[in-house]
Parts: structure tokens; sequence; C-alpha cells
């Protein structure tokens, strides 16, 4: 079922930069970018960001994407997953948990990267890292709230699965930017949970 997407303003607004960057990138790449071009367009790589003090990458990386395929499913999981988020968190408590998982996704490398040098040579682009956020906040609802999230986040657990098995078995998609990402929607949900529990919502 399509939905108004003008109810879900953060989740409209987030799908048209990735479409535009793409639009972008394709137009200077071609439709399929390699790993070079996605750190001209903004990737994320630790040395660029930590030596180069370019911590812009931090957030640019969230939104390239690597071949229409890419932006294909993940704009098309963030339209499902993002607009019923978006509605149980409400447009303040939703924007901190996509920012969060943004910096989280590419943040944890770069600080493993300083623990002991792993990714010195991976270009990470793609905003699947606030995906998994956002299931890491509902998993955190889930979680805090068993007789209200429970069923929802059962409903999409085996999707997780196969989404985690699929980033552990291709070596092009990064394992560790997913895991962060979660991690930064799970932690930012049970904060927020403890200042505003839902009952306050």
């Amino acid at each position: 079922m399509f939905r108004n997407i003008k109810n879900y303003p953060i989740t409209a607004l987030l799908i048209g930069v990735c479409v535009i960057v793409f639009l972008y990138t394709t137009l200077f790449y071609g439709i399929d970018m390699n790993a070079y071009q996605g750190l001209q367009a903004g990737g994320m790589n630790p040395v660029y960001v930590i030596h180069f003090k370019q911590y812009y990458r931090l957030i640019t990386a969230n939104f390239i994407h690597f071949g229409l395929m890419h932006l294909f499913c993940n704009v098309y999981s963030l339209y499902n997953l993002g607009c019923v988020m978006e509605l149980i968190l409400e447009m303040k408590r939703y924007v901190l948990v996509i920012i969060i998982s943004m910096l989280a996704t590419t943040g944890i490398p770069c600080l493993l990267y300083l623990l002991n040098g792993t990714g010195m040579y991976s270009i990470m682009g793609g905003i699947s890292g606030v995906i998994f956020g956002l299931i890491g906040s509902l998993c955190a609802l889930a979680l805090i709230y068993k007789d209200v999230y429970y069923n929802l986040f059962r409903q999409i657990l085996s999707s997780l699965l196969l989404m985690l098995f699929i980033s552990f078995a291709i070596p092009s998609i990064s394992l560790v930017g997913h895991v962060s990402g979660f991690i930064g929607g799970f932690v930012t949900t049970i904060l927020i949970s403890k200042f505003c529990p839902l009952y306050k919502w």
C-alpha cells in the first residue's frame, strides 16, 4: 500500500537527497561508480576522516550509492521502515535517531581504525546503516515495550537476519557499518525512552 509521503517529511527528505546525489554522481561518473569515484563523491574512508580531517564524510557517505540496484534496495527499505518509525518516534526523536545512526555507521569504523588499523583501504557509502539504525531503534522499543512493539519487530526479524547474512557473505558490503548503525539506533532509543517514556509520547 502506498503511503502519502507528505505525512513523512523526514523520510521523504532522506529519500530525495539520496536520489539527487545519485543523479549527480551518475552525471559525473556513470551509473556504477568505482571505489575511487565514490571517495571523490564523499564516501567514507577513515584515513581521510582522521588524518586529513575531512569530517564531512561522516555524513555525506550516507547518501552516496554505488549503482542503481544499491540505491533502489536502500530507498525501498527506507521508505517501508522509515515511514513506520517516523510515525512511532515522531519528528524530533526520529531525526535524533537518524543523525546518531549516520554518525555511528561511519564513526565507529573510524574508531576501529584508530584502535587496530582496520578499514584503511575501505570506501563506505549508502544509507543502509541508517536503515539498520531504525531496525535497532525498533528492537529497543520491542525490548522496552514488549506488549506494544514486539509483534512488529518479530515481523521484520527474518528480514534483519537475512540482511545481516548478506552483509557477512558479500565482502563489498560493510558488515561493520551495518552493525554500527544498528548500535547507534538501539542505544539512542534506549536513552530516549529513559528521558521520555512511551506514555508521554
